[in-house]
C-alpha cells in the first residue's frame, strides 16, 4: 500500500527568512527604478509592507523619500537597522504582522513588493491586508504590489529536483547552494517549493516557502470586491503590458471611497 504524504502547514521557513542568506540570493536591483519612479509622484509619505532587510527602502531613503518599513521578522528588521544608521538614514522600521498593523498614519503610497503577498494563504487572512492597506492610504493615495503570473508549465518542471538551482556567498562569506523542488497542491492553490540549503558545505537543510498562486481573474474580483480599482496591471518593471507569458503581474491600484 502506498503511505500518503503527511501534509504540514503553509508557510516559510526560518533560513528562508534569515537576512545573511536572503541579501546574498537578492541582491537584484532592476526593480528600483520603477518603486522610485512611483513614490516619487506619490508626493508623500510611503509605507512599505514586507520591507524585509530594506533592499527596496534603502534606496528610496537614499532619494530622499520618506519611507516607513514594516516587517514581522527580527532578523530582518534588524539588518534594516543596522544598514540604515551605517548610512545615517533617517527612515523608520516596525515590527509588524501586515495583516493587523496599525500605525496612526496615512501614507500616498502603500506597497507590498516581491510576492510577498502570495505569503497569505486564507482569503480572510487577504482580506485583512487589504483592510490595513486600505486603513492607511490618504485620499487619492496609492497601493502598489507585485505577485507572479501562475504558470502551470513551469510548475511542472520545478517538479523534478534541480539540484544547485541557487549559488552565491552571502555578505559574511558563507557558500551557499540552494536545491529546490516544487509540488502544486491544488486544493490550497499553493505552490509548495522546497529548498535544500547547503551553507559552507555543511549538512543540507530542507527549508519550506510555501507560495499562494493568485490567478489574474481572480485577483481582479478579490481587488474589487475589497474596494480597489485597478488603474494599472504590469508584465514587468519597465511597465510592459500584462499578458499570458508574462512572469509578474504588478499591479497599481486606488482605493474606491465610499
Amino acid at each position: 500500500m502506498k503511505r500518503k504524504r503527511r501534509e504540514t502547514g503553509l508557510g516559510v521557513d526560518r533560513t528562508v527568512y534569515d537576512a545573511d542568506i536572503y541579501d546574498g540570493l537578492n541582491d537584484f536591483t532592476h526593480d528600483l527604478p520603477f518603486y522610485l519612479e512611483l513614490a516619487r509622484k506619490a508626493r508623500g509619505p510611503v509605507l512599505e509592507l514586507c520591507c524585509g532587510s530594506g533592499r527596496i527602502t534603502l534606496p528610496l531613503l537614499r532619494a530622499g523619500v520618506k519611507v516607513t518599513g514594516v516587517d514581522f521578522t527580527g532578523s530582518m528588521l534588524a539588518a534594516a537597522r543596522k544598514k540604515a544608521a551605517l548610512e545615517g538614514l533617517g527612515g523608520a522600521f516596525v515590527r509588524g504582522d501586515m495583516r493587523k498593523a496599525r500605525l496612526g498614519k496615512k501614507f500616498k503610497l502603500v506597497f507590498i513588493p516581491f510576492n510577498s503577498l502570495q505569503n497569505t494563504y486564507a482569503l480572510g487572512d487577504v482580506e485583512k491586508v487589504f483592510a490595513t492597506v486600505r486603513a492607511h492610504l490618504a485620499p487619492g493615495g496609492l497601493f502598489q504590489f507585485d505577485i507572479f503570473n501562475p504558470s502551470i508549465e513551469y510548475m511542472v518542471k520545478m517538479s523534478k529536483l534541480h539540484k544547485g538551482r541557487y549559488r552565491f556567498t552571502t555578505p559574511e562569506g558563507k557558500k551557499v547552494v540552494i536545491d529546490e523542488v516544487c509540488r502544486y497542491d491544488s486544493a490550497a492553490q499553493v505552490n509548495r517549493a522546497t529548498w535544500i540549503h547547503h551553507i559552507d558545505g555543511g549538512r543540507p537543510v530542507a527549508q519550506r516557502l510555501d507560495m499562494r498562486c493568485f490567478y489574474p481573474l481572480e485577483m481582479d474580483a478579490l481587488l474589487k470586491y475589497n474596494g480597489f480599482r485597478v488603474l494599472a496591471r504590469y508584465g514587468g518593471y519597465d511597465k510592459r503590458p500584462f499578458d499570458s507569458s508574462s512572469m509578474k503581474q504588478i499591479y497599481v491600484c486606488r482605493a474606491v471611497r465610499p
